[in-house]
């Protein structure tokens, strides 16, 4: 050999498959961690939506009264994944006068995988 021979540097081989390998698994754990975060801003955003379709049929229900059976679902026009469900349960206590009735509302979406439920007292 020669003497300038003797002076190149480089990587070997090996140096470059483990320095790859451990590319590829980094990008794999970032790829996982961005994909874990679309997933969870989605299933906010689906929170959000129910809680603003509750709080919809709540204030619904306080306008336009009770329904007249004490079960009833149906879909939302605007947001057809989302169903809701409204029940009426009568709820009087002895020492009220007023009648009392406990409303529950539940949204579900997600083919009902997912829900979301608000209670209350009407009057």
């Amino acid at each position: 050999m020669r003497d300038s021979e003797k002076n190149i540097r480089g990587f070997t081989l090996l140096e470059v498959m483990v320095a790859v390998g451990l590319l590829a698994f980094a990008m794999v754990a970032i790829l996982g961690t961005v994909s874990y975060n679309i997933n969870l801003a989605g299933k906010a955003n689906d929170n959000m939506i129910a809680m603003s379709l509750a709080d919809e049929m709540a204030s619904r229900i306080d306008a336009e009264g009770l329904p007249s059976a004490s079960q009833k679902s149906g879909r939302f026009e605007n947001h057809p994944d989302f169903q809701w469900y409204v029940s009426v349960t009568p709820f009087n206590l002895s020492q009220f006068k007023a009648r009392m009735n406990l409303v529950s509302i539940i949204i579900t979406w997600d083919e009902e995988e997912e829900s979301y439920e608000i209670t209350f007292v009407h009057l």
